[in-house]
Protein backbone atom coordinates (compact mmCIF):
# COMPACT_ATOMS: atom_id res chain seq x y z
CA UNK A 1 0.00 0.00 0.00
CA UNK A 2 0.92 3.22 -0.27
CA UNK A 3 1.64 4.20 3.26
CA UNK A 4 4.00 1.44 3.51
CA UNK A 5 5.33 1.87 -0.30
CA UNK A 6 6.29 6.01 0.08
CA UNK A 7 8.10 5.61 3.44
CA UNK A 8 10.59 2.52 1.84
CA UNK A 9 11.59 4.58 -0.76
CA UNK A 10 12.87 7.30 1.17
CA UNK A 11 14.37 4.77 3.31
CA UNK A 12 15.69 3.86 -0.13
CA UNK A 13 16.67 7.18 -1.11
CA UNK A 14 18.38 7.65 2.27
CA UNK A 15 20.52 4.75 2.13
CA UNK A 16 21.77 5.60 -1.05
CA UNK A 17 22.55 9.33 0.15
CA UNK A 18 24.16 7.98 3.50
CA UNK A 19 26.19 5.16 2.25
CA UNK A 20 28.71 3.97 -0.85
CA UNK A 21 26.18 0.80 -1.56
CA UNK A 22 25.34 0.01 -4.97
CA UNK A 23 21.36 0.20 -5.91
CA UNK A 24 21.35 -3.93 -6.19
CA UNK A 25 22.74 -3.94 -2.80
CA UNK A 26 20.27 -1.55 -1.41
CA UNK A 27 17.82 -3.41 -3.43
CA UNK A 28 18.63 -7.10 -1.53
CA UNK A 29 18.30 -5.30 1.85
CA UNK A 30 14.98 -4.05 1.30
CA UNK A 31 13.84 -7.57 0.78
CA UNK A 32 15.66 -8.49 -2.63
CA UNK A 33 13.74 -5.66 -4.14
CA UNK A 34 15.21 -5.28 -8.12
CA UNK A 35 17.87 -2.15 -8.67
CA UNK A 36 15.41 -0.61 -10.66
CA UNK A 37 13.08 -0.57 -8.00
CA UNK A 38 15.52 1.62 -6.05
CA UNK A 39 16.90 3.68 -9.03
CA UNK A 40 13.14 4.97 -9.43
CA UNK A 41 12.85 5.65 -5.38
CA UNK A 42 15.48 7.36 -5.67
CA UNK A 43 14.72 9.51 -8.51
CA UNK A 44 10.91 9.83 -7.21
CA UNK A 45 12.27 11.52 -3.78
CA UNK A 46 14.55 13.42 -5.19
CA UNK A 47 11.68 14.93 -7.85
CA UNK A 48 9.75 15.14 -4.69
CA UNK A 49 12.33 17.04 -2.64
CA UNK A 50 12.47 19.75 -5.03
CA UNK A 51 8.96 20.58 -5.09
CA UNK A 52 7.95 19.53 -1.14
CA UNK A 53 8.94 21.67 1.73
CA UNK A 54 7.46 18.93 4.15
CA UNK A 55 9.20 16.31 3.18
CA UNK A 56 12.17 18.25 2.84
CA UNK A 57 12.47 19.17 6.34
CA UNK A 58 11.56 15.21 7.26
CA UNK A 59 14.06 14.01 5.16
CA UNK A 60 16.11 16.45 7.26
CA UNK A 61 15.01 15.75 10.20
CA UNK A 62 16.00 11.88 9.89
CA UNK A 63 19.48 12.31 8.35
CA UNK A 64 19.77 14.13 11.52
CA UNK A 65 18.76 11.99 13.71
CA UNK A 66 20.97 9.34 11.70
Amino acid sequence: SKDIAYPRMIAMYLSRMLTEESFPRIGLEFGGRDHSTVIHAVDKINNDLKENKKLQEIVNEIKNNV
